[in-house]
């Protein structure tokens, strides 16, 4: 039996933890990991138990996070520069049969995965057919290219580097994916999980299916240019240790079971008791309160009344769940602060804006190096020359330009201090423009329009 990387075994309860903060209230109450995240109290029952959860109300701060920062990063499309024989890979980057995938909804899910979990794995493919004496349109109307296979951090099972030279590379990857195998009747379908291994033998990349610990088939050998591949085009950050979003979840499902025990505690003492002393009651009878009740007794000095909670029992746990609350939004639940009664200072304000996102750039901005390599790989697979590069959004700053910078601009653009190429360069930062304008298309609008009345 080969075993799985270490450090795999050791994230996979972290991912599933953060992966179910994400999720939301049902994923978490239905999950097998329920009463890891929520203690059963001493002798409950299960129906008890299930009885206790269900009071609880999960704040999703975690996934309104990730929502908010996927959406400050992809508030802009991803500039991409790239030669336009490209653009049928950048439309469709998947080849998936029910949908299309683009290139900036590639770079948005991972993305996604980057804040979530950590790791996302992108395998480059070639289709396994003949393609001798076919022309580039041929090639292109038959879908023949390369495409991309996406794995998640949990199918991701080992991995390991060897030496090379001077430099380390990517020499064995294991792979853990899904497939349906089809009956002859065309109807009748089963999945069966097997496991693709991505080697490195001899400086040349190789590939193997297995089943059940028996190959199927034999190797695959993707070639370029009639030789085969020197290295596994296998694009993922396994050097990550901690989702980013860690911190967040584990408070996030600390305010749930806190959130848990202060509504199963209301419910018990927050409900008025009925107490009789000195009644005699008919054994097995039916108990009535109110107008179509009432109870009768000869004894002096019965009593009766209600038995209600008095003190601030619950007030430690209403605290607690404050105190959490602040810290998910000082750990990146800005959406969650409440509201400044004061106006801010412009420079708390901007230091606030950069402790906050300094973290999102630096994911950003490796996410948008690895997409750029990957497409520089696929364009050369593809035989399409010409340069690539890739950036996804790093201005997370929805404020435009003010009016007063707009007003200073244009008085220096009148007053020849700038040139109509630099006014028109900060207009398009301070997004007056559209972002794929260029300073040709809007001088051509200005020539096209009618003339000033």
């Amino acid at each position: 039996m080969i075993s799985n990387n270490k450090l795999y075994t050791t994230l996979l309860p972290t991912w599933t933890k953060c992966r179910l903060a994400v999720s939301g209230e049902d994923a978490i109450k239905s999950s097998s990991k329920l009463k890891e995240i929520v203690p059963p109290l001493s002798a409950q029952d299960d129906i008890e138990y299930k009885a206790m959860v269900s009071r609880g109300v999960y704040f999703n701060a975690t996934g309104r996070t990730v929502e908010g920062l996927i959406g400050m990063a992809f508030r802009k499309a991803v500039a991409v520069t790239a030669p336009t024989a490209l653009n049928p890979i950048l439309d469709d980057m998947m080849l998936s049969i029910d949908n299309k995938v683009t290139f900036n909804d590639l770079c948005e899910r991972a993305l996604d995965q980057d804040i979530v979990v950590g790791r996302v794995g992108y395998l480059v493919e070639y289709p396994e057919v003949s393609t001798a004496g076919m022309s580039a349109a041929q090639l292109q109307a038959s879908m023949i290219r390369p495409y991309v296979a996406e794995y998640y951090a949990e199918n991701i099972i080992d991995w390991r580097y060897e030496r090379i030279g001077s430099g380390s590379q990517l020499s064995m990857v294991r792979l853990i994916e899904v497939v349906e195998d089809w009956a002859e009747d065309g109807i009748t379908r089963t999945e069966v999980e097997q496991e693709r291994r991505l080697l490195l033998i001899n400086g040349q990349y190789v590939q193997r299916i297995y089943r059940d610990d028996t190959q199927l088939g034999d190797d695959k050998i993707p070639t370029l240019g009639g030789k085969p591949l020197s290295f596994i085009p296998f694009y993922c950050d396994l050097e990550s240790t901690k989702p980013p979003i860690l911190d967040l979840a584990n408070v996030n499902l600390h305010h749930f079971a806190t959130d848990v025990d202060h509504k199963n505690g209301a419910h018990y003492i927050g409900t008025p008791t009925p107490m009789f002393s000195g009644f005699q009651f008919d054994e097995g009878a039916p108990f009535r309160l109110g107008a179509a009740g009432g109870y009768s007794t000869a004894n002096p000095d019965a009593t009766w009344g209600y038995l209600e909670f008095e003190g601030s029992g619950l007030s430690e746990l209403r605290e607690i769940k404050k105190e959490l609350s602040d810290q998910m939004a000082i750990l990146g639940a800005r959406f969650l602060e409440a509201e400044k009664s004061g106006v801010e200072a412009t420079e708390t304000v901007q230091l606030r804006r950069v402790g906050e996102t300094s973290v999102l750039a630096g994911i950003v901005n490796k996410r948008s190096r690895m997409m750029q390599d990957m497409l520089v790989f696929m364009a050369q697979w593809a035989g399409v020359s010409g340069e690539i590069t890739v950036k996804i959004n790093t201005d997370f700053d929805e404020v435009g330009m003010s009016a007063q910078d707009k007003l200073a601009f244009f008085q220096m653009l009148q007053g020849g201090a700038i040139s109509e190429q630099t006014f028109f360069y900060n207009m398009k930062k301070g997004e007056v423009y559209e972002p794929d304008t260029t300073f040709e298309d809007e001088q051509e609008r200005i020539r096209a329009q009618a003339p000033a009345i």
